[in-house]
């Protein structure tokens, strides 16, 4: 009975993806692979669906609970710099400085303002609805297609600065870090290297896509709802577009360092009244802006929460015991478990933080036992729980897509390259130093 979990809980991710990658609505099949994992597990099939802690409804309520305001905000936001002209006041100001000529140092700079902003500590989730905006004229005066965005949004995001980089405040990288006892800037060496490989690897990547995109006579193509600025209509002065953005994150980050509660939702709250007061002038109605942007926040946070509440399934399930009791006793030495044991349940979970916190709750005990240096522990367990987290079925994945107005078919191949590829070279050679004792 419990293999046959295993083999229900596989069953139901591969149908997940699968359907994902065929633009099935992820509310639906999300319902059906909880189901399957329900039924193959031996498991109550209305106390999975409805039922406690451990049912996909409390998964799917509790990431809603806790990400809802967020969602809204940043969309609110992000629709205010949109139709207001800011975004593209901000984007003229940027292409005067590096030109039209060269889509791929406009990539990588989009890529290196997701990475200063969330490794300044601001949720992947803000950071990116502050950047579509900025990013889509950008993106059309370069004539640069818009699945790209995913690609450097990824690398900025979802690469290094989940896990890798020393002293970065991502959830995954403090749940290791504080379950092995160390520092944020423990394993410096393995996470500057780690992060150099995984940067030039995606960059290459990068490079690559565009280049085939370009071979295929790609080009950015205007989303449905965006708005068409004339190019005679008056836009905000730069500093004043960038002002909001700017409030955002110095709140946040002089709030998180003087531990102010909830500094997240303060920061959002006085980046959208900065928006409506500095914008007012430029937006017809603040009563549409505000009602689309929270529009524009529900189906995000929604297909984000179910996969949650898929992956608060399968952790209940008989046969997620059997897969981490067999990833334990694996053969290959400590850190290569361990890095097997978070990377499934990263997978398993669709949550690469989610997984680091059963793991740094449950499992390190006996890792730590076997005299591993717990700072090398920590480095590899983090960061190939983020890996696994960015397999198709992860609820983060879902929620971003959505936003970016991208799906899985068209997308999900730049999160693969760089999320898991360039991460997978990372980490081979970050556990190849632990091994060696270069920490």
């Amino acid at each position: 009975m419990e293999w046959i979990g295993v083999v229900g809980i596989v069953a139901g991710l591969v149908f997940f993806v699968i359907a994902a990658m065929r633009g099935w609505n992820v509310l639906i099949t999300s319902l059906v692979t909880a189901v399957i994992i329900a039924l193959t597990n031996g498991m109550d099939v209305a106390a999975a669906m409805v039922g406690g802690e451990s049912s996909y409804v409390t998964g799917l309520a509790g990431f809603v609970q806790k990400n809802l305001l967020i969602f809204m905000g940043g969309a609110i936001m992000g629709e205010f710099m949109d139709k207001s002209g800011a975004a593209k006041s901000i984007a003229n100001a940027i292409m005067s400085k590096v030109g039209t000529k060269s889509p791929y140092l406009v990539l990588l700079g989009i890529a290196a303002v997701g990475a200063i902003l969330t490794y300044a500590g601001i949720s992947m989730f803000v950071a990116m609805f502050a950047l579509i905006p900025l990013a889509r004229p950008m993106f059309k005066e370069c004539n640069i297609p818009w699945h790209l965005f995913c690609a450097a949004w990824t690398l900025g995001a979802c690469s290094f600065t989940m896990a890798m980089i020393p002293g970065v405040p991502a959830i995954a990288w403090i749940n290791a870090a504080n379950g092995c006892g160390v520092s944020l800037t423990a394993a410096p060496v393995m996470g500057i290297v780690g992060s150099v490989i995984a940067i030039a690897v995606s960059c290459l990547y990068i490079k690559f896509a565009l280049k085939r995109a370009q071979a295929k006579g790609e080009v950015y193509e205007v989303a449905e709802g965006e708005s068409r600025i004339a190019d005679d209509k008056p836009v905000p002065n730069v500093l004043v577009a960038l002002l909001p953005l700017v409030l955002l994150i110095a709140i946040i980050i002089v709030g998180s360092q003087l531990g102010v509660a909830n500094i997240v939702y303060i920061a959002m709250i006085v980046a959208v009244v900065a928006s409506m007061i500095l914008f007012g002038k430029h937006i017809d109605s603040q009563r549409d802006v505000l009602g689309n942007g929270a529009k524009a926040a529900l189906g995000p946070a929604l297909f984000t929460s179910a996969a949650v509440g898929v992956g608060t399934v399968a952790a209940a399930s008989v046969g997620f015991t059997v897969i981490y009791e067999a990833i334990f006793s694996m053969p290959g030495g400590t850190y290569v478990s361990a890095a097997t044991m978070a990377a499934v349940l990263g997978g398993v979970m669709g949550s690469g933080s989610g997984a680091v916190g059963i793991i740094a709750g449950n499992f390190l005990d006996p890792y730590l036992a076997t005299g591993v240096d717990p700072a090398a522990l920590a480095k590899i367990i983090a960061t190939s729980a983020t890996i696994g987290g960015a397999l198709p079925n992860s609820g983060a994945m879902f929620g971003m897509l959505a936003a970016m107005g991208l799906n899985h078919k068209n997308s999900y191949k730049h999160i693969a390259a760089i999320s898991i590829g360039a991460g997978l070279c990372a980490l081979v050679v970050m556990i190849v130093m632990a091994n060696i004792g270069i920490v």
